[in-house]
């Protein structure tokens, strides 16, 4: 499939977030950047093929400029005519303020999202811009999935909110998207930033969405532009995941005005629901990740660890308990 078959033959800004980076496991962003030299490479040495800027936004008190720079440069190598990339320091503005920055100073025409903790499966890069390259296409998105490598893994797999790994496949319109995999026209990603969200870490690219819906603006997604996702990195990040995971879903339903989805009656079913939904997934689905049958057991008290978490971050938030606004996940 030669790039010449979509409209993307110019520049290509890729923003990746360095902020997960602190969460994930120690090799696991280095990875992502050499699949990225290597995706981008092999695209840009086709005939018509496009050039990249890659841009990483990073925490300036977190983060060593210069180690962070050494890493970059001996994943990617120097800038070249193929990559170009920039560290972007910002001060602590959170995970899609991140992504807003990285797009304000991209200058490709198209902006491609990423993750510092999701690593691309080869093909990636190629289906996600040839989706954004179809007639009327303002958005692309592919498949991010929990790579099932062990227990805890495998739980997420089956239990979280991201889907399994999808099989290949055509396009098709759906009404979601996650933020650490998605591609925009420049000019239409200017127009349609992340919403702000006060007291949250995540949830804004739900409202996105949700205003794309609103607007009548599809969202195509490709099962073939698959990356992999790893699950919470141990158990004090498990914690603090699903207690901001559950004050982030009230907060969400507040912003969208779903005054019943954030009530207490609401959180009390998402309980229930949560339960029945990773039992039966865990019971029902575990092949699916090459689960233990006898593992079955451990993998619904994991689950049901997290979302009972969950339940007690939308409890806490009702309760306005000041320590649940301070959880950065």
């Amino acid at each position: 499939m030669n790039m010449n078959e979509g409209v993307v033959n110019g520049r290509v800004s890729v923003i990746v977030e360095w902020e997960n980076a602190l969460l994930s496991e120690a090799d696991r962003p280095a990875a992502v950047l050499s699949a990225l030299r290597r995706q981008m490479e092999e695209l840009a040495r086709e005939p018509g093929g496009p050039n990249f800027e890659l841009l990483l936004v990073f925490d300036d008190s977190e983060f060593d400029r210069s180690g962070l720079k050494a890493l970059v440069c001996n994943c990617v190598g120097e800038p070249d005519e193929i990559l170009d990339w920039r560290l972007l320091p910002t001060p602590d503005q959170g995970y899609f303020q991140n992504k807003n920055h990285g797009a304000g100073k991209a200058s490709g025409e198209i902006i491609v999202f990423l993750d510092s903790d999701v690593i691309p499966e080869p093909g990636w890069l190629r289906h996600i811009l040839l989706t954004l390259g179809g007639p009327s296409v303002e958005v692309a998105t592919g498949n991010a999935y929990i790579e099932p490598s062990n227990l805890v893994a495998k739980s997420f797999a089956l239990c979280w909110f991201f889907p399994l790994r999808c099989e290949d496949g055509p396009a098709r319109e759906i009404s979601r998207f996650f933020a650490n995999n998605v591609a925009m026209h420049r000019d239409f990603c200017l127009d349609h930033p992340f919403p702000e969200l006060p007291g949250s870490t995540r949830g804004a690219c739900v409202v996105l969405a949700n205003q794309l819906a609103e607007e009548n603006i599809p969202i195509h997604f490709n099962p073939s532009a698959r990356v992999s996702h790893p699950p919470p990195n141990g158990f004090s990040h498990i914690s603090k995941r699903a207690l901001a995971h559950g004050r982030d879903r009230v907060l969400v339903a507040r912003r969208l005005g779903q005054r019943k989805l954030a009530s207490w009656p609401a959180s009390f079913l998402r309980l229930g629901y949560h339960l029945l939904r990773s039992a039966w997934n865990c019971c029902m689905r575990f092949h699916k990740v090459g689960l233990n049958p006898l593992l079955v057991p451990a993998a619904i008290a994991i689950s049901t660890y997290y979302y009972m978490l969950y339940w007690a971050g939308e409890t806490m938030f009702h309760l306005k308990v000041p320590a649940i606004s301070r959880i950065r996940v």
